[in-house]
């Protein structure tokens, strides 16, 4: 493994950015389709939780997230070159082998920051002005779906998009770290898109009740700006009152009755 990740470490940046891309696409469509399968079969067949019917999806809507998706990955994988660019001019340090001691603490550390992050730029999105002109885009998606993880403007994907590069010169990660976080990520990204309350019975702090507040979120899009915790919503005044949500699942239960 450390040979072959030797060998990536001098790899032309071309090589770099079709990896980049190859693997984010297919993390985005394996996931997704896993996700859709779940929630549209398994989960209901064995009695877990229930969907999150705000309202329904929209004709061409999956078509137009696919797409709007792979406009992002495209992106993406700019980033991917960024990353080692700034390796190789020696801004940045990357450790080029694979520890798995501190590999699970990193991927947690870059869990922690992509928290921060996201809820950073997604509070900036939706100032007027570029929730109109960019962040409208993503929610066209009024009932979210495993498709509408990446489905962004291609100014959010650049914003968004940036998460790693502001902590790459702070902290020594490892490559396989950069490379797996993106499955983390997208695996938590699809938990708040595909629509479905895995605990319904559980209060919102609940991790797994992610995909309860992002659907509230898309119906209520004022509210809930976090990814995955609900931490930085209710430090800094953004959480959706339960009330509020409590209002909008019981016309969405009305609605889909």
């Amino acid at each position: 493994m450390n040979a072959l990740l030797v060998q990536a470490r001098e790899a032309p940046l071309w090589a770099i950015y079709v990896f980049t891309v190859v693997g984010f696409a297919t993390i985005y469509f394996g996931l997704g389709a896993l996700t859709a399968w779940l929630t549209g079969h398994v989960f209901p067949a064995l009695g877990v939780g229930r969907k999150l019917e705000l309202r329904p999806v929209r004709p061409g809507q999956i078509g137009e997230e696919m797409r709007g998706s792979l406009r992002s990955i495209a992106i993406f994988g700019g980033y991917g070159v960024a990353a080692v660019g700034m390796d190789r001019v020696g801004w940045t340090h990357i450790v080029w082998n694979l520890d798995l001691v501190r590999l699970p603490a990193e991927l947690l550390l870059l869990t922690l920051w992509n928290e921060v992050h996201f809820y950073g730029c997604h509070r900036l999105l939706h100032l007027p002005w570029l929730y109109r002109k960019v962040h409208h885009d993503h929610h066209r998606s009024v009932a979210p779906t495993p498709w509408s993880t990446f489905s962004f403007h291609w100014g959010e994907a650049v914003l968004l998009g940036s998460v790693m590069l502001p902590v790459l010169p702070l902290f020594d990660f490892s490559a396989p770290a950069l490379v797996l976080f993106p499955v983390v990520s997208l695996t938590l990204n699809n938990l708040g898109h595909m629509n479905y309350d895995l605990v319904p019975d559980q209060g919102t702090w609940h991790p797994l009740a992610a995909s309860r507040r992002h659907a509230l979120h898309h119906a209520k899009v004022a509210w809930n700006l976090g990814f995955l915790l609900p931490f930085m919503d209710r430090a800094l005044g953004t959480a959706l009152p339960v009330h509020e949500g409590d209002k909008v699942l019981q016309r969405a239960s009305k609605q889909s009755a």
